[in-house]
Formats: C-alpha cells, sequence, structure tokens
C-alpha cells in the first residue's frame, strides 16, 4: 500500500460496544427483501502485526502520513492506566513514544491528536491536543461542568467539536478557547460524534436514559444550532447510544440491542431512515435480522472514504455500500475472520485498499483488504 500517496482521508472508527448483553432483538419485517450479494472472500495482507498491549489500546490510523497512533496501558494485564501516546511507522514499524496521558480516548481531528476521557474517582475531565509529528502535548482545554469528555470530532476553520454528557464546544485548535457551545436535550447522555464531509454538519447520538434507546441529532458545525433530531424505532431498540460514521447525505448509524445490533442511514437535514434495507418496513415495526451489514451480531464498524461507505462485523463481513442511498455495491468476507475484532477501519482511495484494525485469535494488527473496482468511486453516487 502507498502510504505515502494515500489521499488525505483518515476515517476512524470504533467497534459498537455492549451496553447490554440480555435478550433477543426484533425480528424484521420487510416487503420486498432484496438477495443478499454473494460473499467471496476479499483479497488481504498483513501489514503491520501488533503486540498484546495494543489489544487493549485507543487506536487511530492516519494513511496519509502512514501512522498508526495508539494510547498504550502501562498494564497489558489490567489495561488500566497511565496511556503512552504511540506512534507507529506502517512501512517499518518503527516506534515513536510521547507524553502519557490518565485517559484512554484518542481521536485525529482538525490536523491534531487528541487525547480526553475522565480522570480520577472524581470525574475530572481531560482534553488535551497533541502534536502529530512530536507527540507532546500543545495544549490542554478546560472542559466545565462535566465529568469527562465523551468524544471529538472535527469542526470548521480549525477547530473541533468535544462534547460530553448534554454539553457541546467547539474549541479553536489554535488557542483552545471556545468559539461556540451546543446543549442536548433533558434526559439525553452523549455517546458519540461525528463531522459531515466539508464540516458543515455535526452529528451527535446519545443515550436516552428513560425509557432507554437512542437519539441522533443534527447541528450546525459552525454555530451549534441544532437542525434536526430523531429518536424513532428503531432507535428505540438501543441498548446504549449510537456510533456515527458521517457520510454526504447524511448520517450511517451503527448500536447494539443486546448480543445483536442494527445500523441504518438518516438523511442529512430531516434524519428521515433512507437505509433501503429498512424502507420496506412499517414505521412502528422492530427492524433487525442476524448476518448483514444492517443487522449484526457483537460489533460493527464503518467509515467514509473513496466515495463509498465501509462497513465491516464482527462475523468478517465487509462491503462497500452506496452512501446516499444506502445499496450494498459488493460484500466479501475478510480471510482473518474466525473470532474477529475489528477496531478500526479506514480507505485509501490511491492505492484502493481498505485498512483494518483486527484480532483473530492468530493475527493482531493492521491488514490492507483490497476490495473489488465496483467498490470505487470518485463521487458519491
Amino acid at each position: 500500500m502507498n502510504w505515502r500517496r494515500a489521499a488525505a482521508v483518515c476515517a476512524v472508527a470504533c467497534a459498537v460496544t455492549c451496553a447490554g448483553c440480555a435478550g433477543q432483538a426484533p425480528v424484521p419485517i420487510s416487503a420486498a427483501p432484496r438477495p443478499a450479494p454473494s460473499r467471496v472472500p476479499w483479497p488481504e495482507r498483513g501489514v503491520l502485526r501488533e503486540d498484546a498491549r495494543l489489544l487493549a489500546a485507543s487506536q487511530v490510523l492516519d494513511l496519509a502520513a502512514g501512522i498508526l497512533y495508539a494510547l498504550v496501558p502501562a498494564s497489558p494485564a489490567s489495561g488500566f492506566g497511565p496511556y503512552s501516546l504511540q506512534a507507529i511507522d506502517l512501512r517499518t514499524g518503527r516506534v515513536r513514544r510521547g507524553e502519557s496521558y490518565p485517559v484512554s480516548g484518542l481521536a485525529l481531528a482538525s490536523g491534531y491528536l487528541w487525547v480526553y476521557g475522565s480522570s480520577g474517582t472524581a470525574g475530572r475531565p481531560v482534553l488535551d491536543e497533541a502534536d502529530p509529528g512530536t507527540l507532546a502535548t500543545a495544549r490542554s482545554v478546560l472542559v466545565p461542568g462535566v465529568s469527562g469528555v465523551a468524544a471529538v470530532a472535527a469542526g470548521p476553520a480549525g477547530t473541533v467539536w468535544a462534547g460530553a454528557g448534554r454539553r457541546l464546544l467547539r474549541v479553536s485548535v489554535s488557542t483552545g478557547a471556545v468559539l461556540a457551545r451546543a446543549v442536548l436535550p433533558p434526559g439525553l447522555d452523549l455517546t458519540d460524534l461525528a463531522a459531515g464531509p466539508g464540516e458543515v454538519n455535526l452529528y451527535a447520538s446519545a443515550a436516552r436514559l428513560r425509557p432507554g434507546g437512542a437519539v441522533v441529532l443534527e447541528f450546525s458545525a459552525g454555530t451549534g444550532g441544532l437542525l434536526a433530531q430523531t429518536g424513532r424505532t428503531p432507535l428505540t431498540w438501543s441498548a446504549g447510544g449510537a456510533q456515527l460514521a458521517a457520510v454526504p447525505a447524511g448520517v450511517w448509524v451503527s448500536f447494539r440491542t443486546g448480543m445483536l445490533g442494527q445500523s441504518l442511514l438518516l438523511s442529512a437535514r430531516s434524519l428521515s431512515m433512507i437505509n433501503e434495507a429498512l424502507a420496506g418496513s412499517a414505521a412502528d415495526s422492530p427492524v433487525t435480522g442476524s448476518g448483514t451489514v444492517y443487522s449484526w451480531a457483537m460489533g460493527s464498524v464503518a467509515a467514509y472514504g473513496g466515495g463509498a461507505l465501509w462497513v465491516a462485523t464482527s462475523s468478517g463481513l465487509v462491503a462497500c455500500v452506496n452512501p446516499l442511498t444506502g445499496t450494498v455495491r459488493s460484500q466479501g468476507v475478510m480471510t482473518s475472520r474466525q473470532g474477529l475484532v475489528v477496531a478500526v477501519l479506514a480507505a485509501d482511495p490511491t492505492a484502493r485498499e481498505v485498512a483494518a484494525v483486527v484480532s483473530d485469535g492468530g493475527y493482531t494488527g493492521v491488514v490492507a483488504i483490497s476490495p473489488p473496482r465496483a467498490c470505487w468511486s470518485p463521487r458519491p453516487t
């Protein structure tokens, strides 16, 4: 993979965590189900083998720089901090080590690394900005009124959005000053943020504290003004918030219902459901079904790049999806699919490969997957 010439697209997605492990997810009702595309192995090669400590680390792929960034715990056995910031060259395996932090959250947004989370028994919020080149802390941002930072996403014009609880802050990367604020409605707790392409829209997901389920909100990325909100079915089946991947038409939403999980595509501005796999179901019907990128077991990750939405599940299924309609262009299976955990997914349009951080019991590390030609599009169509 030509990592140096890769387009400056860094798509990061974390596997949807298990917020509940009991019960069965609902059963789908579809007026005209479409046959699933054939599943054949997509060519795959190892790029960087990881050691055991990285299994408990937050990881970020920067394909343009050819670097894997990780917050590595001091104790591999416990997975607890302090966490050492490291940069690993994907070509040579050379490791650069930076500062240590008391929290484990890691994101790459607006040209900087962001270390975030909650520190100490009292829950002190941490939002530290680190230089990707030197791995040194550039500044620490004060986030008042919350116990910790839950998510970070890129903002427009050299800013990032950070949030926790019900509070969202737009922060200048050059000064750390707070430029805009937004507040989620009462009864919600933030779980994820995603910036739409061009950083015009900001999407947020939140867990509804009572009676449960997930809510997705859309804000202006410049002002923080609320543009749309939805918590309708099937989001009501969420066991604890949702994970997001923004695309030009809106946002891909993934959430656990227990041991199973679901994904859907919501349109920009209205947040109405445009996922074709779910369009034939009644609005109030539970929608699930195991074995597709829309309904899966254990975990799913997603990332946008190269004119496609890329999705991988814990069953080893990997697919390219039309980011405007939700139609699966092509899907296959990963070679390393036995007991698969996919932690990070990113697209390299220049090399026409998809990079993933996987663990399957036999191989743990970064792999490069070669999807078929039909997956790639010069523009999202």
